[in-house]
């Protein structure tokens, strides 16, 4: 007994370890504005500093600069910008070095450029905007703070791309049309303006990102349009950019007014196919049931679409005989029986029991769930069902899908239209919004919005930190409506579930993906020595999933950019990409 009190004392005695901690970083960004002489021997320097995921300036933080063996530092701002006076050794292109040590809460950062303060600076700006088949674009030049007309030089090409190719050369503030068939599609690309500079100028460059946005076409043809009760439909479609591409590995969803009877997505060639039984297609008492394809092509340079709608009509049930009643019961009990031989395994009495080295090993499901938002109808009542639709209200809940908490201070955004004038017709009518109503969820994330007119409406459920939703409703109701359920995704989850398309090749076996941990993934994927692109990936995917910070949904197209970057730099001998 004495020994037990003695091994007591001894462990109580031991100091207590603390779970480890992860501390998470921001990063930041030094950006150079202008070096520029202000007398003989000086030179005023000027930039900003930035929070490199957000693009917010850092204040308070203290740069250094060197210019050869003169060194000089800097102070920021409130909207992170600096600039000094400091000594150059002499006349012609200088190297000039910025360096942020950085702080307990961001990482430090460092830039080097060379340039000529004697010469005037020059700045080079380009406007986007929308064209059709394309877009227009517009350099502006300015040289110290004035416009100026410069010979500029045009490169473009894929975001992912190291070099851009020659575009054309043309002068500053002359318009130039990039249509989306010269660039191969619709999509996101690269765009960089250069002016290679003289004796009295510096040169300069400017880079944008430009996205060439087109409309899918939804195609739909069922089998029949006289269907009955116990047979199955079957319907077929293709989805197309309005140039006539096929959009593969878009979303399809069947529905029928309010209700989703099937999803899918489309294959390569951007087709897709539904089976579904007449009796889910609904009851032969109720008659004839319009059905449409709605597409999400999952891109945000392609817009949704749906299918023209098809008119089915159902056939009443036939009775069933009484021989199919008989064999039902039949079937019915054999069923039982087979379920309890199954429970029970009387037979594993009579086996000999295998030895531990023989024995199975347990089986781990390697399947991962993808998390999706969206909207949640509410089941009415049976008698409900059968009257009009007469409600004109919507409400419910938000929820953050992957906590299953309430979302507060959501905003739930609703538009009808949009249509045309009453009192214009044929393509020179005006779009216009009908009516707008904009509501807020409070602490227990709810909301209700009374009195909608009659018609189809847009809603938009947003929230800081978590996916946008969009969807249509359709007023007046059956009290389907009333007391939804709108699930909204956090971006750092989106963000990750973009990452396992780069990742998953490096686990050592794709079925873990879904058993580990998001840190146990981050973590083995750095010890493999990724390459530049998914090591830039990874650091991303870190600071946005394991920050205390929320993400911004805005950073979603950069986190695709990235992924595409990972799996193109990965090469064609890499593994195949699993589907998300």
């Amino acid at each position: 007994m004495r020994y037990v009190v003695l091994l007591l004392a001894i462990g109580l005695s031991l100091p207590v370890r603390a779970a480890p901690t992860v501390e998470i970083k921001a990063q930041s960004q030094v950006q150079f504005d202008k070096a520029r002489l202000v007398e003989e021997g000086l030179a005023e320097v000027s930039g900003q500093l930035t929070d490199k995921l957000g693009g917010d300036g850092l204040a308070n933080m203290m740069v250094q600069i060197r210019i050869a063996d003169t060194a000089g530092s800097a102070v920021t701002d409130g909207d992170g910008k600096f600039h000094t006076i400091i000594p150059i050794p002499g006349p012609g292109e200088q190297t000039i070095l910025f360096m942020f040590r950085g702080t307990n809460l961001i990482d430090g950062s460092e830039l080097t450029v060379t340039t000529d303060p004697a010469r005037a600076q020059v700045v080079l700006a380009i406007a986007v905007e929308d064209a059709p088949g394309g877009v227009k674009l517009s350099v502006t030049a300015k040289v110290d703070g004035t416009t100026t007309k410069l010979p500029l030089a045009l490169a473009f090409g894929q975001v992912s791309d190291k070099e851009l190719a020659p575009l054309t050369k043309l002068d500053a503030g002359t318009p130039y049309v990039v249509t989306r068939k010269a660039a191969g599609g619709a999509g996101t690309r690269r765009v960089r303006a250069t002016f290679a500079g003289d004796d009295v100028r510096q040169p300069a460059t400017a880079e944008a990102t430009i996205e060439l946005t087109a409309t899918s076409k939804t195609t739909m043809v069922p089998s029949t349009l006289a269907l009955a009760f116990e047979d199955d439909l079957d319907l077929a479609g293709k989805v197309t950019d309005e140039d006539g591409n096929p959009i593969p590995r878009a979303a399809v969803t069947l529905a029928s007014g309010d209700r989703r009877l099937a999803q899918g997505a489309t294959g390569d060639d951007g087709s897709y196919r539904f089976s579904i039984e007449g009796k889910i297609v609904g009851d032969g008492k109720y008659g004839a049931f319009g059905l449409q394809v709605q597409t999400d092509p999952g891109k945000s340079f392609i817009k949704a679409s749906r299918s023209d709608p098809a008119v089915i009509t159902i056939a009443q049930p036939e009775p069933v005989p009484v021989a199919y009643t008989i064999a039902a019961f039949v079937a019915t009990g054999l069923a039982a029986g087979g379920f309890f031989l199954a429970r029970t395994k009387p037979w594993t009495r009579f086996r000999k029991k295998p030895p531990p080295s023989e024995a199975d090993e347990p089986i781990v499901d390697p399947d991962a769930v993808v998390v999706a938002g969206g909207l949640v109808l509410n089941k009415p009542g049976v008698m409900s069902t059968l009257r009009r639709a007469n409600d004109d209200g919507f409400s419910g809940t938000v929820r953050d899908t992957v906590r299953g908490r309430p979302v507060p201070e959501a905003v739930v955004r609703m538009l009808l239209g949009p249509t045309t004038h009453p009192t214009h017709s044929g393509p020179d009518s005006t779009p216009r919004i009908v009516d707008e109503r904009e509501v807020r969820t409070g602490p227990d994330g709810q909301f209700v919005v009374e009195k909608l007119p009659t018609g189809e409406w847009m809603a938009e459920v947003a929230a800081p930190g978590h996916v946008t939703e969009k969807f249509v409703v359709t007023i007046p109701h059956r009290g389907e409506l009333r007391g939804v359920r709108i699930d909204l995704v956090p971006v750092r989850e989106r963000v990750f579930q973009l990452y396992r398309r780069a990742a998953e090749p490096v686990l050592p076996e794709g079925r873990l993906w879904g058993v580990w941990t998001p840190r146990q993934i981050v973590d083995h994927v750095r010890a493999r020595r990724p390459t530049p692109a998914l090591a830039d990936l990874t650091d991303f995917v870190e600071e946005v999933y394991f920050s205390p910070r929320l993400a911004a949904e805005t950073i979603l197209p950069g986190a695709f950019e990235r992924v595409e970057r990972a799996i193109q730099e990965r090469g064609p001998s890499a593994k195949p990409e699993p589907r998300v």
